[in-house]
């Protein structure tokens, strides 16, 4: 019979200082921030009227009893330009937008539902196509690039308990190095207010620190 022995390894940890957020990390944060705040502020220069939620690698299924719910989730990452240093990245971002709709005395359920996410996706492409996030608002050099590659509906989301549920997809990539000396010091401040996330049962929710 024969017996196998385990073989033992040793040998010293090589990597002794403490690894810094990776720049697709921080970019994903900054990203929620940023569609957070314009997106509230748009709702509320246009008086639209519907609830609005921001996430960020949400994991819980779309309630029909939630209103418009967008979810920010990083798709994959493909990396060019590689040496003993560093990296490009093309960091790849698919931004859910959900909606429910009920049909009332002056309009169906479909259209409700569908005008709000016509709204909300068009508040999204203007945002992130804007020259005035070209950077993300990271200063200059840190960002390679930005674009609004795609916008996907799914039709076949269908309805639920009498409610119409719609979701559309756009997917947005950012160009960005990875380094093995990271740059830190970011923060998760907008220009006059403060955002946290908060960590409910959804996932980890934009909401004001009030």
């Amino acid at each position: 019979m024969c017996t196998w022995r385990l073989k033992i390894i040793k040998m010293a940890v090589l990597i002794t200082e403490k690894i810094q957020l990776q720049n697709f990390e921080i970019i994903k944060d900054k990203l929620g921030v940023i569609l957070f705040e314009e997106l509230i502020n748009q709702k509320r220069t246009q008086c639209a009227e519907f609830d609005l939620e921001v996430f960020i690698e949400r994991q819980e299924p779309y309630d029909d009893a939630e209103d418009v719910v967008v979810n920010i989730t990083e798709n994959n990452i493909s990396y060019s330009s590689i040496d003993s240093n560093s990296s490009q990245g093309n960091i790849s971002f698919d931004i859910d937008i959900y909606a429910s709709g009920n049909a009332t005395i002056d309009i169906d359920g479909n259209t409700n539902v569908r005008r709000k996410l016509d709204i909300v996706k068009g508040w999204i492409r203007y945002i992130l196509s804007s020259t005035k996030y070209q950077t993300l608002g990271f200063p200059k050099g840190f960002i390679g690039g930005t674009y609004v590659n795609s916008i996907q509906n799914d039709k076949s989301y269908g309805s639920q308990d009498g409610s119409f549920v719609r979701v559309t997809t756009i997917n947005f990539t950012v160009r960005a190095s990875e380094n093995q000396e990271m740059w830190d010091g970011l923060g998760f401040t907008g220009n006059d207010t403060v955002i946290k996330l908060d960590n409910g049962t959804k996932g980890y929710k934009l909401i004001f620190n009030t």
